[in-house]
């Protein structure tokens, strides 16, 4: 029975993770466009007749997708999972957890508290990707176990009340013989099903995950912020390595965070901008370590079987990296690590400390970010009344909408472009290869106790082929 729930739980995110691709598309299609328009045509309030004080909004709706595909995946799993009963605990949860900061966030504020300009960054992640998940199989997995659970006692009480019943005949005449126990336990199915066992599933998931994974990585997040900061003002090298180590665990979570508002403390209270350089390139290490894992799986044949979708999420982060878009160059890469966490988030680890280990060995430092000279790409998107405001001036407003790939796009080209471009390469590939090796490891382990998934589907086919099926309805 564990060894089928397993399987079948892994099938259910494999599947999830794989329209998930096809959710985080929608943000790079914003991405790409306003790439293109703003800084090939140099035009910034493309929409014109909107002005400059509505425009956001509609960079907003392209990116919302994208940002909160923590959601989408969640209700997705869930759903997966347990059906429609997982479907309203699950996004509740979510949402919840979401937006979640030092105080609950309306819905107009949601969107700037979590992500684009978070104004309380260090809760607005407080669970990290990987919590998201762990909390949408942890939800699914209680409503379907109670659920079937639920089915099967009620035969059990059935018996119990035929047997009342049966004695209660015998004093009250009027209790018709065709009723039966489970006619009667079955009266309160609504109640069950519906509202008990969906809402005692959320309670109880809430509460593992409040006080499993957000308050002790809350606390793990600050005492690690706390050491690297006096590891950085007197071991850089190390200090970088550590950074890398953070970044690579959650990327996007309250460990990364945490390092990142080391490295932001240390620029505005100091001007240098070293450890915000080797946060940059830590993070760009990302992607392109997802990407060489998969790679290497697939050129070695090794790690198992690498599907089609596999290469859908790894080319993907690498792609936007060159948007100057933080979030899309390594929100394809948490998928994967989801659909294997055992193997991706130690190579990203491994990738990004190598990166950060580099970058600092070389003294490495992007002078765009004190010189002023950042570009001012994407001004338009993020303007607050009538004016604009540039990375630089974001920066210093203590943002953390800073794009993480621009060390590749500024500085200067010989000292600080070209070499990180080459150490983030180096140390991805480094970290791919680890990535493959542990998915062997793991192929090895799961094939020998019959316990290996072996991914069947194609997003990319299935989309095609639906919409030939609706076609085809259509007609008729």
């Amino acid at each position: 029975m564990i060894k089928k729930l397993y399987l079948d739980t892994k099938e259910k995110i494999y599947r999830a993770t794989s329209i998930i691709f096809i959710v985080q598309l929608f943000g790079a299609l914003g991405a790409g466009f306003f790439f293109v328009i703003q800084n090939l045509f140099q035009t910034y309030h493309i929409f014109g007749l909107t002005g400059a004080e509505t425009e956001p909004t509609l960079w907003l709706i392209l990116f919302w997708a994208t940002d909160f595909f923590f959601v989408a995946l969640s209700v997705i799993v869930a759903y997966l999972i347990a059906g429609i009963p997982a479907l309203a605990p699950s996004l509740a949860l979510s949402v919840y957890f979401c937006h979640f900061t030092e105080a609950s966030a309306s819905a107009v504020d949601m969107y700037p508290c979590f992500f684009a300009m978070p104004e309380n960054y260090a809760n607005a992640t407080a669970i990290g990707y990987m919590g998201y998940l762990i909390m949408a199989v942890i939800l699914g997995l209680l409503i379907k176990l109670l659920y079937a659970g639920w089915s099967n006692a009620k035969v059990a009480i059935g018996r119990g009340i035929d047997k009342l019943l049966a004695k209660l005949r015998k004093k009250i005449k009027l209790i018709p013989e065709a009723l039966k126990g489970l006619e009667v336990i079955e009266g309160v199915d609504l109640i069950v099903l519906i509202l008990i066992i969906p809402v005692a599933s959320a309670a109880t998931t809430f509460v593992l995950i409040r006080y499993g994974i957000e308050i002790p990585f809350g606390i793990i997040a600050q005492k690690l912020g706390e050491a690297l900061t006096d590891l950085a003002s007197t071991e850089i090298i190390l200090a970088a390595v550590v950074m890398g180590l953070m970044v690579g665990f959650d990327l996007i979570g309250p460990v990364s965070l945490s390092a990142f508002s080391v490295a932001t403390a240390a620029y505005l209270a100091t001007g240098n901008a070293q450890l915000v350089t080797i946060y940059s390139a830590c993070f760009i290490a990302v992607a392109w370590t997802a990407f060489f894992g998969v790679l290497c799986c697939k050129i070695f044949k090794k790690g198992g079987v690498t599907d089609t979708n596999d290469f859908n999420l790894a080319t993907t982060g690498p792609i936007n990296a060159f948007f100057e878009n933080i979030k899309l160059t390594v929100a394809p890469s948490m998928p994967l690590a989801m659909r294997s966490p055992l193997t991706y988030i130690p190579g990203f680890m491994i990738g990004s400390a190598l990166s950060g280990l580099f970058t600092a060995l070389f003294g490495i430092v992007n002078t765009a970010y004190t010189d002023g000279s950042l570009p001012a790409y994407t001004t338009a998107n993020y303007t607050f009344g009538s004016v604009d405001y540039t990375y630089a001036d974001m920066f210093e407003r203590g943002d953390v909408f800073m794009s993480f790939t621009l060390p590749l796009r500024s500085g200067d080209f010989l000292t600080c472009r070209l070499p990180l471009a080459l150490i983030i390469l180096v140390s991805a590939f480094i970290g791919g290869l680890a990535i493959m090796a542990l998915r062997q490891s793991e192929y090895k382990f799961l094939k020998k106790r019959n316990c290996y998934y072996e991914p069947k589907d194609d997003i990319v086919i299935e989309i095609r082929e639906y919409g030939k099926k609706l076609a085809a309805q259509l007609k008729k």
